[in-house]
């Protein structure tokens, strides 16, 4: 993903929060430049996610 202000490749990483009604913790994953430090929030899922999800996907066939 590219920062819209500077041009730059922006990198991935996820910052843990704890939950409103304080049962636990979520996560949030987000694009941060490495220029201006801006943080773009994205609801997708990691690697880890994404590959677990494929191999449950071709696992039940």
């Amino acid at each position: 993903m590219l920062c819209k202000r500077c041009m730059v490749v922006m990198e991935s990483g996820t910052r843990y929060e704890r939950r409103k009604d304080q049962s636990g913790t979520t996560a949030r994953r987000f694009h941060e430049c490495k220029e201006c430090h801006k943080r773009v929030y994205t609801n997708e899922s990691n690697f880890q996610e994404y590959l677990k999800s494929a191999t449950e996907k071709y696992r039940n066939k």
